[in-house]
C-alpha cells in the first residue's frame, strides 16, 4: 500500500510531466499526441505550379470554355463554307452541264474577222459574245421552231461590221460537241444589241444541222451590228459544253467559215466568278 506522503509525490511527478509534454513542441512522429493537440494540426493546401488546387481549377475551366468556344466558332465557320460550296455546285450545274436543266453559252471571246481568212470576200468585224437579255420575257423580234431557254441547250452571239467591209447577206450557225452532234430547234434575234434584224430564219435540223440568218433583202454593212442571235439545241443540258465548237459561216456573196469555242453566257460567268471570290474573301477573313 503507498502512503499518503508516497502518493503525493507520486502526484507531483505525474503533473510535472503532463506539463513538461504540454510545454514541448509537437512532432509529427509523436504518438502521445492528446486530442487538443491533434485537432490544431492544419494539413497543408495541396498546391500545383502556378496556384492552388481551386485555382487551378478554375483556370483549367476557363481554359476548357475557351476552347468549346473556339471549336464550335471553326464548326460554324466549316458549315457556312460548305453551304456556300453547294450552292455555289448546285449553280455551276445548273448553268453549265446539268442533265435536267438547260444551259446558255456565248463565244469563248470576241473573235476578230480580218479579212485574211481562206474564201473570205472582204468581210471585216468582230463576231460578239453576249448574254442573255436582262429577262427570259423580252421580246423575240423574230424567231423560228422551238425557242425555249427552259427546255433547250441556247447559243448567243452578235456580228460587228468594221469600217472598210463588205456588206453580209447571209450568217450560219453550226455547233459540235463530241462525242454528240447537237441538233438546232430553233433560233431568233433580240430586240438588243445591234439595230439590224434578219429578214428571215431557217433552221435545218436532222440534216445540215445548222440555223441561218438572211440579210438578203437589208444587208448588213460597215458600221452596223446585228441584233443579238440565238440558236436552241436540244437536248437539255448535254447538247452543248464549255470548249464545245461553234462554226460560224457569213457570207457576202461566197461563204466562208470561222471557228471558235463556248463559255457560259456572260451573266452566268458572272454568277459563278462572284460566288468564288466571295469564299475567298469569306476564307481569307476568317484565318
Amino acid at each position: 500500500m503507498f502512503s499518503e506522503a508516497g502518493f503525493l509525490v507520486a502526484s507531483a511527478k505525474n503533473t510535472h510531466r503532463n506539463a513538461a509534454q504540454a510545454r514541448a513542441p509537437l512532432s509529427p512522429g509523436c504518438v502521445s499526441m492528446n486530442r487538443e493537440a491533434r485537432t490544431e494540426v492544419k494539413l497543408p493546401t495541396p498546391k500545383r505550379a502556378g496556384g492552388s488546387e481551386s485555382s487551378d481549377r478554375g483556370g483549367f475551366s476557363e481554359g476548357s470554355d475557351r476552347l468549346n468556344y473556339r471549336w464550335l466558332s471553326s464548326v460554324r465557320c466549316h458549315f457556312r463554307r460548305a453551304l456556300k460550296i453547294s450552292a455555289l455546285t448546285v449553280a455551276m450545274a445548273f448553268s453549265v452541264s446539268s442533265s435536267a436543266y438547260a444551259a446558255a453559252f456565248t463565244l469563248a471571246g470576241p473573235l476578230a474577222i480580218t479579212g485574211s481568212e481562206t474564201g473570205n470576200p472582204g468581210v471585216i468585224g468582230t463576231l460578239l459574245p453576249v448574254g442573255l437579255p436582262s429577262s427570259l420575257s423580252d421580246t423575240i423580234h423574230l424567231s423560228t421552231g422551238d425557242v425555249s431557254f427552259v427546255t433547250n441547250d441556247v447559243v448567243v452571239f452578235a456580228l460587228f461590221l468594221s469600217a472598210g467591209s463588205t456588206a453580209v447577206d447571209k450568217i450560219g450557225v453550226g455547233a459540235n460537241s463530241i462525242p454528240l452532234v447537237p441538233n438546232p430547234l430553233g433560233a431568233g434575234s433580240f430586240n438588243a444589241g445591234g439595230a439590224e434584224a434578219p429578214g428571215g430564219i431557217t433552221v435545218a435540223s436532222f440534216t445540215t444541222l445548222t440555223a441561218a440568218f438572211d440579210y438578203a433583202a437589208n444587208n448588213l454593212t460597215e458600221g452596223e451590228t446585228t441584233q443579238n442571235l440565238f440558236v436552241t439545241y436540244s437536248p437539255a443540258g448535254s447538247a452543248l459544253s464549255i470548249g464545245s465548237f461553234v462554226n460560224i459561216s457569213i457570207s457576202s456573196g461566197t461563204n466562208f467559215t470561222v471557228q471558235t469555242t463556248l463559255v457560259p453566257e456572260p451573266s452566268t460567268a458572272l454568277l459563278v466568278g462572284a460566288g468564288l471570290m466571295g469564299l475567298g474573301l469569306r476564307r481569307r477573313s476568317t484565318r
